[in-house]
Parts: C-alpha cells; structure tokens; sequence
C-alpha cells in the first residue's frame, strides 16, 4: 500500500539527505586533505618565515644574489634543521660521489695525508688496502714533493692535493722522496673499496670490517671461505670505529651468519615508521656459520655494525666486548631531485631480530671493557697482546 507524503516533507527530506551528503562529502574530504598535506599550519608558518627574511634580504642586501647557491644553502638548511645527523641534502655532484661509494667505488688515489710545516711537503699517513697508491708503492711515511709536475707547498697544498681525490683528473702523476731518495710514480684515480680483511691470530680469525657497501658481501664471503680452509676454530669480529654504510648491506653480511629467523620479528631487521607500520622486512635463508665468534665493539660502532653485533648475540651465535655502541638504530632512503640533487632522509627505526631497538641507547656489551684514550687511539694498530678487547675476546674462544 502506498502512502503519500506531503510537499513540503518531501523538500525538507531532500534538504536533509543533501546536508547529510555534503557533511559526509567535507568529512572524507577534509580527512583527505589532512593526508596530503600533513602539518599544514606548520608549513604555512615555515613559508612565512622565509617569505619574510627573503623580503628583507632583496629589498636591503649590498650585493648580488647567486639563486643557484641559495637555494642549495636553503634545502641544505632545511635537512639540517631536522637536527638528524643521518639526514643530509646533496648537490648533483655530491651526490654522485655518494652513490658510487654506496656501491664501493671511490676516487682518488688511497691515501690520507697531513702537511709538514717543516717542508712544505705531504706527508703519507695511511695508505688504503688494495688501492693505486698502494699498487704504485705507495707507503707511510712517504712526503709527496710535487703532484702533477707542481711543487708541494704551504700555500699550494690544498689546491693540488684535490688531484689527488680525482677532482681534476683521472690518473696523476706523484713524485715523492723516501729515505733520502726521490721517485716520481703515474696513480690511477678511483678504486673498488675494501671494507673486509682478516689475519690468523693462532686459531682464530681475527675480521676487521669498516663499513657495509654493495660490494662488502662479496669480499665478506670470500674471507669467509678462507677462514674454513684454514681451519679456523674461532671468529672475533671487529667492529670498533665502524659507521659507515647502509643498514640493507649489513643485513646481507648478517645473513651470512646466521640461520633462518623463526623466533622474535623472524626476519635479519624490521623496518618501523613514524605511524608504528612495518614498512620494510628482512627475512633471512638458511646459509649458517657454526663457529663461536666474539664481536668487538666501541663508541663509535653505529648502524649497521651495531645490528651486526646486536642481531649475531640474539641469534645465540656471539658474545660482545668492548664498550656501548653509537645508537643509531635507524634507516634511510634516498631522494633525488630534477636538478640532480639528492636527500638522505631517515623514514625508518630498525628492530632487530629479538631485542628492542637500539636506536638512541646502543648496544651493551656482555663484557663491558673501557680503554685508556691512548688505547683508543691506537685502535687497529697496537699489537693484539696490548688490546684489552682482543685479549678478552681470544679468552673466550677456543685456541686448540
């Protein structure tokens, strides 16, 4: 049975419906909005503020404005204004520099040098494994006298010193005097980093890794090998002073370690956003490594070195000497521009495969072992029966 209604209902229902519809419509709609532009009054008040400072600057600066220069110094600035250190904006060229070391490959010729006062001269203080200096011969201690057929001197140092960073070039030549004797040898520019090596202390094999890049997991499993056949009975990781690299390539040196991750987050590392989302998983294969190991940490452990540490005790595979780690536990992407410029921004907290993140606290050791600043400063280079760590870590492994 059908059943009228009145005009005037009818136009106030549909009033009512449309109300309704547009207030759902505004809802969806704002919420929406509020996704894609997240903080907007905070943007608004950013944009004030720079809006007002570049007002003063074109109306009162005594002088010509480089927009190119500025504008680099104002995305440099915003970046450095999230007060992260692992954040950073790069210019087009930096950031190819960037891109090729995440991959293993730097320029320049692998050495670091200090300028002698008393000479003039560079002064040779590290020479890099593997590298064209060391290939050409290369040592510490050598005083390059001329690069590229110029002399070395106080004022003309640093100009000249960028040839040898492969700035200018892509081979130099470099004359430098070593016991009394001058030699003059052409460098290559730009070689494949090694960040993995490894000597025998008895039974034990004794790794030192400086950073995680694309190429690290092969020489990692090189050295591994090597270990096996060499009938090692022990591993000590060493850590200390390692910052340098990215998380993901870390992640593929752990899984060398360590069996499939079945317990905790079962995977290597997890990837959390700000919104608490899991955004990234890192499970691991089946490969294992059956040897007691010892990992040797410092202050200045961070990264991928402290997941390293950290996820190697939670697998039950090592123990920890040294001291508390960097704390940063965090992961980041890369964005890169039009122009070729480029930013590293943090998006992520790491959780390892048991423990909470380490990130802003750092990985405690199982033994906590302080060095003296001498100590510290002779890391790498004092002989292992003089390294507190190494002398801690040998005890706990077997030597026969």
């Amino acid at each position: 049975m059908n059943r009228k209604i009145s005009l005037g209902k009818a136009i106030a229902l549909t009033i009512i419906a449309v109300a309704v519809t547009i207030a759902i419509t505004m809802s969806v709609s704002m919420r929406i909005y509020d996704n894609l532009i997240k903080d907007l009054p905070g943007r608004v008040k950013m944009y004030s503020a720079i809006s007002s400072i570049d007002d003063v600057v074109r109306k009162e600066f005594f002088g010509e404005i480089d927009e190119i220069y500025l504008n680099k110094n104002i995305a440099r600035g915003y970046i450095e204004g999230l007060n992260d250190k692992s954040s950073f904006f790069m210019t087009a060229d930096e950031y190819i520099e960037y891109y090729n070391r995440e991959q293993g490959r730097v320029s320049g010729i692998g050495i670091t040098h200090r300028l002698n006062t008393d000479t003039g001269n560079l002064y040779i203080t590290g020479v890099a494994k593997s590298s064209p200096a060391e290939s050409a011969g290369l040592k510490i201690g050598d005083e390059i006298t001329k690069i590229g057929g110029d002399s070395v001197t106080a004022t003309s140092y640093k100009e000249l010193s960028k040839n040898l960073e492969g700035e200018k070039m892509t081979n130099v030549n470099v004359t430098y005097t070593r016991g009394g004797e001058s030699k003059t040898v052409n460098v290559v520019i730009g070689y494949s980093l090694t960040t993995v090596s490894y000597r025998m202390i008895g039974n034990t094999a004794f790794v030192t890794i400086t950073g995680f890049y694309e190429n690290t997991v092969a020489q990692f499993k090189e050295v591994i090998n090597e270990i096996r056949n060499n009938g090692a009975t022990g591993i000590i990781f060493d850590v200390r002073n390692c910052s340098q690299g990215s998380i993901k390539y870390a992640i593929d040196v752990i899984d060398v370690l360590v069996p499939l991750a079945t317990d905790g987050t079962k995977a290597i590392a997890t990837a959390v956003n700000s919104d608490g989302k899991t955004i990234k998983s890192f499970p691991a294969d089946a490969d294992d490594v059956i040897l007691p190991i010892v990992v040797l940490t410092n202050e200045q452990t961070s990264g991928g070195a402290e997941l390293l540490a950290c996820d190697l005790r939670d697998f039950k595979r090592a123990e920890i000497v040294g001291t508390t780690t960097g704390g940063v536990g965090t992961m980041q992407s890369v964005y890169q521009f039009e122009d070729g410029s480029a930013v590293v921004l943090t998006v992520a907290e790491i959780i390892p495969y048991k423990s909470d993140s380490f990130n802003k606290v750092g990985v405690k050791p199982d033994y906590d072992i302080k060095l003296t600043s001498a100590q510290s400063k002779s890391i790498g280079i004092m002989d292992e029966s003089k390294d507190p760590h190494i002398k801690k870590a040998l005890s706990l492994l077997p030597q026969e």
